[in-house]
């Protein structure tokens, strides 16, 4: 079961990139996936060793003419945070940061409009 919340969030994921790669073509690079799994042992142990940090969000929108970054957690309609994700989550927005949690592709779109890319 797992393994298919995976798939549903990553093909969110995948809609939201194309959607921003298409319709902001002069923005193409800064909206990009944050690879935070290991796929083994091994690699995970290089990942955390490299700076790989547990919970991070997964993928970061930065805004044109340093107006900023914003942090994207894609989620399921049902999917929760995990405990270090809400953690991450609490650490960036202590420090000023914007994190968000998107759910379906309407939500992204909302999300660019009021950022007025």
């Amino acid at each position: 079961m797992e393994k298919n919340i995976e798939k549903t969030e990553l093909r969110l994921q995948a809609e939201c990139f194309q959607f921003h790669w298409n319709q902001y073509p002069n923005q193409r690079g800064l909206f990009f996936r944050i690879k935070n799994e290991g796929t083994n042992r091994i690699s995970g142990a290089r990942d955390k060793a490299s700076g790989v940090v547990s919970g991070v969000a997964d993928s970061c929108l930065l805004l044109p003419k340093c107006r900023g970054v914003v942090f994207v957690e894609f989620k399921t309609e049902t999917g929760k945070q995990s405990i270090t994700q809400r953690n991450w989550q609490l650490t960036l927005e202590a420090h000023g940061y914007t994190y968000t949690i998107i759910r379906n592709i309407n939500e992204f779109k909302e999300l660019c409009q009021k950022l007025e890319l």
